[in-house]
């Protein structure tokens, strides 16, 4: 399972209701495994491992693509964010311009609707996400490929591919589960339950 169906309902993308479509911009990661090795049952071990190593580059290039989906906005409100704010303080500090507070106070209310925004959306919380994701694909990717280079055809293991599977499960699970707390944050905190004695 990758992250793109596990987080299909926070990052809907093209489809109607009850019903996924293929779209022009659906990335490989998308469609399973199963569909990138082509529905093709019991295959020789080597092509089982060179297909999974697909799938984690597809996924690779889909936690790109949410990298720089996040990366853009996020950007935008840090620096507009900074330029409120000093512009803000230029007016207020400059006694010759008339009316400094009719003009301080909406950049100072701009500056707090981007606040609200960045609370509420977490781009930046999930662009950073997407970076230690796309990091630790990269690095899965890599442990694979030395394995696959440096192994006979004949000695590859199942178990190696079994594990390398489950770092992959792994990872996604632990990316959704933080995914899932960033959309939680703007939620009062809940009073911690603990048994009685």
């Amino acid at each position: 399972m990758t992250l793109a169906g596990v987080l299909r309902f926070h990052d809907p993308g093209p489809m109607w209701p009850g019903r996924r479509t293929s779209s022009p911009t659906e990335l490989t990661s998308e469609r399973g495994y199963l569909e990138l090795v082509g529905r093709q049952p019991d295959q020789p071990l080597r092509e089982v491992f060179l297909g999974f190593r697909d799938l984690v580059s597809a996924d690779i290039d889909w936690i790109d693509s949410r990298k720089k989906r996040f990366k853009r906005p996020a950007s935008w409100v840090r620096v507009a964010t900074l330029v409120l704010t000093a512009l803000s303080t230029i007016v207020l500090g400059i006694p010759e311009i008339p009316f400094r507070a009719s003009i301080a106070l909406p950049l100072v209310a701009a500056v707090t609707l981007l606040a609200g925004l960045e609370s509420f959306f977490t781009w930046r919380s999930r662009w950073l996400l997407m970076e230690e994701t796309q990091y630790r694909m990269n690095r899965l990717r890599d442990e694979m490929d030395y394995y696959l280079v440096t192994t006979p055809a004949a000695d590859l293991e199942r178990s190696r591919l079994d594990r390398f599977y489950a770092e992959q499960q792994d990872l996604w699970a632990d990316v959704s589960r933080r995914w899932v707390e960033f959309r939680k944050h703007d939620r009062p905190p809940q009073p911690e339950v603990r048994p009685s004695p």
